[in-house]
């Protein structure tokens, strides 16, 4: 009877034991807050990492903030110029030299009203070396900045001949948008003469030059097709072109601006909403577009300036 007993206190010791051996075997748990918890650009943000855990003292923390910068400290700081997303990385160590390690990552925002980018032109003929050409049917020759008498001064004058597309373009990126916040674009077109044969396209934002694989919906003024659309890419390739009831005048410029945001995006002309519609594009990342103008005709009298041409943030 005592043997059993024996035996059996022996084995909760041991129970007991190691219990208590793995107790005191455990490590560390890194955990980190961020504060605020919207960062923008060129702020101060603050990462506590005062909620790490472990069985003995955490004795460091030592931090990659993903900028390429390293601190130390439970509590540090640190500031992102650009808008982006990093990858912040703790490790804690404790008085056994265990160690544990976490990531997370943090977007950094641009506030609304950033300006991205403007083009007026304003440097004349210069310009034009801001703004490639797609070789594809055009000839550099079908383009010139010229100036205007009087306002707006110096324009993007494109007068594409013999029913070939001259197109020019220049490379965008979006940051990250926060809730609530859109990636606007916005370009003034005047065309001239006539209309009856001619076709001009605002592409605000393309993944690739020569598809249109998964860009950004775009607007396209086609006298031959029916007047005004806005196409709706798909990532496929392929496009749905949705007619907008509008018509440019001639020699009188119309603003076209583009709003586009998590889900949605919309087209207004001259400040009018003209059309809106669903939008699967993720804004969550940084990306990089291609905002691409173009105008074509199949006789000489077919031309269009272009002028203005912003990208903002907006709420």
């Amino acid at each position: 009877m005592s043997r059993r007993f024996v035996g059996l206190g022996f084995t909760i010791l041991l129970i007991g034991l190691l219990s208590a051996c793995t107790l005191i075997s455990a490590g560390p748990e890194a955990r980190f807050g961020a504060s605020p918890v919207v960062v923008y650009a060129g702020e101060t943000v603050t990462f506590d990492a005062s909620a790490s855990t472990g069985s003995s003292a955490i004795v460091s923390y030592t931090w990659d903030l993903g900028n390429g910068a390293t601190s130390a400290g439970q509590v540090v700081t640190a500031t992102y110029p650009s808008a982006g997303t990093y990858t912040v990385r703790l490790t804690v160590r404790d008085t056994d030299g265990k160690t544990d390690a976490i990531e997370e990552r943090l977007t950094v925002y641009l506030r609304s009203g950033t300006v991205l980018f403007a083009e007026d032109f304003a440097d004349g003929p210069k310009a034009l070396g801001h703004w490639p050409l797609d070789p594809t049917w055009a000839t550099d020759g079908d383009a010139t900045v010229d100036q205007i008498a009087g306002a707006p001064g110096y324009a993007l004058y494109i007068h594409s001949g013999n029913a070939r597309w001259h197109r020019r373009y220049t490379a965008v990126a979006l940051p990250p948008l926060r809730v609530g916040q859109s990636a606007v674009f916005s370009c003034r077109v005047m065309t001239l003469q006539n209309q009856d044969l001619h076709t001009f396209l605002f592409s605000p934002a393309r993944l690739d030059l020569d598809s249109i694989a998964g860009s950004l919906p775009y607007y396209v003024y086609t006298g031959t097709g029916g007047g005004s659309y806005v196409h709706e890419p798909s990532e496929y390739g392929s496009d749905i072109p949705r007619p907008v009831a509008f018509v440019p005048d001639v020699y009188r410029w119309h603003t076209y601006t583009f709003f586009y945001r998590a889900g949605a995006y919309e087209l207004e002309i001259d400040g009018i909403s003209v059309y809106s519609g669903t939008l699967t594009a993720d804004f969550s990342e940084t990306g990089d577009w291609v905002l691409l103008l173009g105008e074509e005709s199949v006789t000489e009298a077919c031309k269009a300036y272009f002028d203005d041409i912003r990208v903002s943030i907006e709420e």
